[in-house]
């Protein structure tokens, strides 16, 4: 039996182990997966509070001391004085507000320049050190014996929520071609810093005190990101083939944080106010009982202005999209808007990337845009950055009917709303056709396709469905049966290479009419999103060739970004033209930026000029070249392969052991059981050492 069982064992860790060995990437992943999972477990940024206080803190620096005019004094002033009123008209009057400013300015152990240097990034020295951060956790690391840090914790949880430094020099944002000086910014610490049991903080915002009442704006406008906001301005992507001004001048997160030269910036519009968990939002749903009588009547809503505390109304389109409705009166710091009525924006939360704060990179692709009341959409185009024919005014309709808005499928949204103003505003909700029953979806915002496909509509082909559509190119449109159990759109011929046709109409099931305005982009090959891992030398250069998979027959040509903190180390050709079997050579140059065992991450963005785009993630490990070949076994799935083999070999040598019987083991060492008895007996001697012989005496 016991060898049954010692036999059963080696096969199991021999499996083991071979198993490990081939699915090394496998086992890694699945361990980073466990780090990244224990190290992402933090809490979320601290939204709007009722109680809101902040720590503020001034630094100046050897060449740039502070004064009585720019010191203690002055910073308590700026922003109680700016932030106060603020976060009461943000908060519709249910905010109470206190700064708490540190009563000693702290002096930076080096010259402004050293912390504001530009070295192919912002404030960032050739390693690529975000230079601030050092200074900020200088700061900290000065005062935090001196700190009741809990009066800045309002959740209780531990964490520092409210974390202000002005330093004494201008930000970089007045003039950024004076690069000696910082940006205003908000980020988080390299890592979390201790400031006292059981206290931490995770991050800080940083701003100019010197720029006075203009920065008021820039400060606010950083200090939201702590609550959650994310900027909502252009930020640079070099995927986007056209200016524009994001959400402009209507919202503080956008360029609205320098309305009235910076000391009037803009509240938030709805969805910034969303992210910071305002109160706010009231949510409304426009769908209709199935059975309700054609047209469909809806809600009228009173408004009232986002700074006078009124709501704003959030109306769900899909999962992942929604429009906000607000009134933007010429009350408090509203007072500097472009214009003041009715406005709209259109929320699309599938685009961009919330993390890394890059959402309104891409106008083809907007996270949040306005929609426009005058229909030029001059903000998408950046002709402008907000006037007042955007907002919607007495008579004005947008939805289904009005200026048009439409879902990332190009579907006609059911309803119509009506603005009506007079010794109120209220918006007025109306259907044709009411709520439809049948679920609609095509691919989001565009459908890229090969010459001879089909686009899927997500109907099952068990409804009743016709159409009624034309595509610009001049093909026809229609339905087709597919095997997959849902209508696809077939066009009549094979479409061109490298075009865009625009399908228009009706289609109509059952009940529901459709109408679409859709594109749609034939391309010659498509490729299809990757993960790419390998390694590299920690020292000198690395080539790569990572493989592009894709679909399709001859070649197309790609645009190609680098993204991430790979982008610091790699670069490659600006395009690639893929084929049945195409690769994209990365170079790698460590630059002094790479050690051992350093995980290098980030993406690369294929894209055509429409901005339609595929991802390969890449990640990439760095090794010493005499650790090369020691690291193809330092890998966790090989390690585990190692130790698994080595237990298989000691349970099939204890298999194959010789067993040896109880009845044939001979121990030189051992005595017989009587003489060992007998040793135990205590014996008398005589004087001269020879056992007395009982019998004798």
């Amino acid at each position: 039996m016991k060898r049954l069982v010692t036999l059963f064992l080696s096969l199991l860790f021999l499996c083991s182990g071979l198993w490990a060995w081939v699915n090394d990437e496998t086992v890694e992943d699945w361990i980073v997966q466990q780090v990244v999972t224990a190290n992402e477990d933090h809490s979320d940024l601290l939204g709007l509070q009722t109680n809101e206080t902040w720590l503020v803190v001034v630094v100046d620096f050897p060449d740039y001391p502070s004064t009585e005019a720019w010191g203690v004094e002055e910073a308590e002033n700026l922003v109680t004085q700016s932030a106060s009123e603020y976060l009461d008209q943000l908060s519709g009057g249910t905010t109470q507000f206190e700064v708490l400013v540190h009563q000693e300015v702290v002096r930076a152990s080096s010259n402004l320049a050293f912390y504001g240097e530009d070295n192919n990034a912002r404030d960032t020295n050739a390693k690529g050190d975000f230079l601030p951060n050092q200074l900020a956790t200088y700061v900290v690391d000065a005062i935090k014996d001196d700190v009741d840090w809990s009066t800045f914790d309002l959740d209780s949880n531990g964490e520092v929520d409210r974390l202000l430094l002005l330093h004494s020099a201008k930000g970089q944002e007045e003039n950024p071609s004076r690069t000696e000086r910082i940006w205003s910014h908000f980020t988080h610490f390299e890592e979390p810093i201790s400031v006292a049991d059981s206290m931490v903080a995770n991050h800080y915002t940083m701003a100019s005190l010197q720029t006075g009442s203009s920065g008021v704006g820039t400060i606010l406008h950083e200090m939201m990101h702590q609550m959650g906001a994310v900027d909502l301005y252009p930020v640079h992507d070099e995927t986007s083939f056209q200016s524009w001004k994001g959400l402009g001048d209507w919202d503080i997160m956008a360029s609205g944080n320098w309305n009235g030269a910076g000391r009037w910036p803009a509240l938030p519009t709805g969805a910034s106010m969303e992210l910071i968990e305002s109160p706010r939002i009231k949510e409304l749903d426009l769908t209709w009982p199935v059975g309700t009588a054609e047209p469909c009547l809806g809600p009228t809503i009173t408004m009232e202005g986002t700074s006078e505390g009124g709501e704003i109304l959030r109306i769900p389109l899909a999962d992942d999209e929604a429009v906000f409705v607000e009134l933007r009166t010429d009350v408090g710091y509203d007072s500097r808007l472009p214009g003041h009525g009715i406005l709209v924006t259109y929320q699309d939360q599938s685009v961009g990337n919330i993390d890394n704060n890059e959402v309104n990179s891409n106008p083809n692709l907007p996270w949040l845009m306005v929609i426009e009341a005058d229909g030029r959409q001059d903000m998408l185009s950046g002709a402008n950055q907000g006037e007042a024919s955007d907002v919607f005014t007495n008579g004005s309709y947008f939805g289904a009917s009005g200026i048009e808005i439409r879902t990332h499928d190009g579907l006609l949204v059911p309803w119509t709303a009506n603005v009506l103003i007079g010794n109120e505003t209220t918006v007025e909700f109306t259907s044709a056709n009411c709520s439809p029953n049948v679920e609609f979806d095509l691919p989001d915002h565009v459908a890229t396709i090969l010459p001879s496909g089909t686009i899927s509509t997500g109907i099952p082909i068990t409804t009743t469905c016709s159409s009624e559509l034309s595509s610009s190119d001049g093909r026809s449109v229609g339905l087709m049966n597919h095997q997959s159990g849902f209508y696809h759109l077939n066009f009549s011929s094979q479409g061109t290479p490298n075009s865009i046709a625009v399908l228009t109409g009706n289609i109509l099931c059952e009940q529901d009419i459709f109408n679409i305005e859709y594109t749609v982009h034939t391309l010659n090959r498509i490729p299809i999103g990757a993960d790419y891992s390998s390694r590299i030398n920690v020292v000198s250069n690395t080539l790569l060739e990572i493989p592009i998979e894709s679909l399709g027959a001859n070649t197309q040509r790609l645009s190609v970004h680098i993204d991430g903190a790979l982008s610091r180390v790699a670069s490659g050709p600006p395009s690639v033209t893929i084929g049945e079997n195409s690769t994209y050579v990365l170079t790698i140059e460590p630059n002094g930026l790479l050690v051992d065992n350093m995980i290098v991450q980030g993406h690369i963005e294929l894209h055509t000029e429409e901005g339609q785009q595929w991802i390969i993630n890449v990640e990439l490990r760095a090794d010493s070249e005499d650790d090369e070949f020691l690291a193809t076994y330092r890998t966790p799935g090989r390690i585990i392969a190692l130790l698994m083999f080595t237990l298989t070999l000691y349970f099939a040598a204890m298999t194959f052991q010789t067993p040896q019987h109880k009845g044939t083991i001979v121990e030189k060492d051992a005595m017989p059981e009587e003489q060992g008895e007998a040793s135990q007996i205590s014996e008398e001697l005589d004087p001269w050492g020879r056992v007395i012989d009982e019998t004798l005496t």
